[in-house]
């Protein structure tokens, strides 16, 4: 009987839209960083940004999207107020 070997392969697929200013370029050291290869596009007329990636492993996906997640939180100047009132 022949051997047959399978092969799987996942992908994950990212795409993150920084709405803060200052976290597309955070954001950008933070990738290089950590040696992910990604894609960065920004549109011309609107100037939103948007960094695409692939991920090999659902722990990849959730260490970026946690990261961008606090840096869009940090450059959020609703939040600045917010913590200046308290």
């Amino acid at each position: 009987m022949e051997n047959l070997k399978m092969s799987v392969e996942k992908k994950l697929k990212g795409k993150f839209k920084p709405k803060q200013s200052g976290t597309a370029k955070e954001f950008v050291m933070y990738l290089i960083g950590n040696g992910y290869s990604f894609s960065y596009k920004e549109n011309e007329k609107t100037g939103d940004i948007t960094i695409d990636m692939s991920f090999e492993y659902d722990a990849l996906f959730d260490d970026a999207k946690k990261a961008f997640d606090s840096m869009e939180e940090k450059n959020n100047p609703q939040m600045s107020i917010f913590e200046e009132e308290n």
